[in-house]
């Protein structure tokens, strides 16, 4: 019987859709290996959506914090029974692998316990401090930034010991019942544009004025265009700050969907728009993981080459500073209605223009209405990483 395999994917929402594409390359060059996924509580809903995830085990990080927090130093009977009876009830049988791609402590840990071979951040288990060649390059990135153009995705795929996917994959998304009064959009005329009001860090959360200035220009324009406001229901009060401060006169042209869906709606919801806006942000993601082109401003920490909307022919306005002075508006909504004109655009002082791409080595993005100035080294990184990875194989 074939060993079954455990993906470890413990971050947020973004994350888990950037998971998709390892899952793509690991089911191409395993393909009667069966592959599950081991995820938060709160993702498991969509996760349940991946076709090529078997089975989804549900990691209770809330139930793990408080065991961490009444830790005093030794280790209760009671303690380690209700440890025992949590991961007995997550498997029944250990896996053959576990492929780790977090670099958090409950990550590592948890590909310990359930598998009796893990790839990923560490060479050696959880007590070991040796990083994996990836593993080290993800933490350069983080740190430095400079010129690295690997795809967080593709690197995923990297520490799993795998080539990116040939092809972009795309989520299959289910049929899901709507609220009622959401039910109908997508389905009337015009353009739908979804807005994602929020973020998950607050400072890659787009300015309230900002949104409401971008909103006006959109639907001021000739062209008919409907906006859906999304995001999870912290951000109910953003997108009323938002509406407040619309005129009445486009009421009719705006609906609130704010923390009203699942995570499988959501995903219903972004594929029935002709664009998706925001920031740097999990519904971003998820709308490109859907086949939705997608619209994003990248500005504080957010980088579009190591988390730009995965796929082709997406766009992305890239800031030179952690908070921009000005914004791209006009020129944000000219593009949605007519992309063609791309390389015409001018984005103004402070933002550069890029659209997304992908080749053998996966993701890549290119400026619009110029050279990039950089060279193209992701072969070369590959090269190297994967022989640093052989020859540690080969050591240990």
């Amino acid at each position: 019987m074939t060993s079954r395999a455990l993906i470890i994917q413990l971050a947020r929402l973004g994350d888990l859709v950037q998971s998709l594409p390892v899952l793509a390359a690991l089911a191409t060059r395993y393909p009667s290996r069966p592959l599950d996924l081991l995820c938060p509580v709160p993702l498991a809903p969509l996760a349940g959506c991946f076709s090529l995830v078997d089975k989804v085990l549900e990691w209770n990080g809330a139930q793990w914090h408080a065991w961490a927090d009444s830790f005093t130093g030794g280790f209760e009977p009671s303690w380690l029974h209700e440890v025992e009876q949590s991961l007995a009830a997550l498997i029944t049988e250990s896996y053959g692998k576990a492929y780790v791609l977090n670099q958090h402590p409950r990550a590592i840990l948890a590909g310990a316990l359930l598998a009796t071979e893990v790839q990923g951040p560490y060479l050696g288990g959880p007590l070991d401090e040796t990083l994996s060649p990836w593993a080290s390059y993800l933490r350069d990135v983080a740190r430095a930034r400079g010129s690295n153009r690997i795809h967080l995705s593709d690197a995923f795929c990297g520490l799993c010991g795998v080539l990116p996917p040939t092809t972009p994959p795309v989520l299959t998304v289910p049929s899901n019942d709507l609220p009622a009064d959401l039910a109908d959009v997508g389905t009337l005329t015009g353009q739908w544009v979804a807005v994602v009001v929020g973020a998950g860090d607050a400072d890659r959360a787009i300015p309230i004025p900002v949104w409401i200035e971008w909103i006006s220009a959109l639907l001021s324009h000739n062209r008919p265009s409907s906006v859906v406001l999304v995001g999870s229901e912290r951000d109910q009060s953003t997108a009323l700050a938002i509406q407040d401060g619309l005129s009445p006169i486009v009421a009719g042209c705006l609906w609130d969907a704010t923390g009203r869906t699942t995570l499988p709606q959501l995903a219903a919801l972004l594929k029935r728009c002709h664009w998706v806006v925001g920031a740097d942000t999990g519904p971003l993601h998820l709308a490109a993981a859907v086949g939705t082109p997608v619209m994003g401003f990248y500005f504080s920490r957010a980088r579009i080459h190591e988390t730009g909307p995965y796929g082709r022919g997406h766009w992305v306005w890239q800031a030179d500073r952690a908070l921009p002075a000005t914004w791209p508006i006009q020129a944000s909504v000219k593009l949605l209605g007519e992309p063609a004109t791309a390389a015409q655009q001018e984005p103004g002082a402070g933002w550069s223009l890029w659209q997304s791409h992908h080749d053998e080595w996966g993701a890549i993005f290119r400026p619009v209405g110029e050279r990039d100035s950089q060279k193209d080294s992701r072969a070369a990184v590959w090269q190297r990483l994967s022989e640093q990875s052989l020859s540690l194989q080969g050591v240990r």
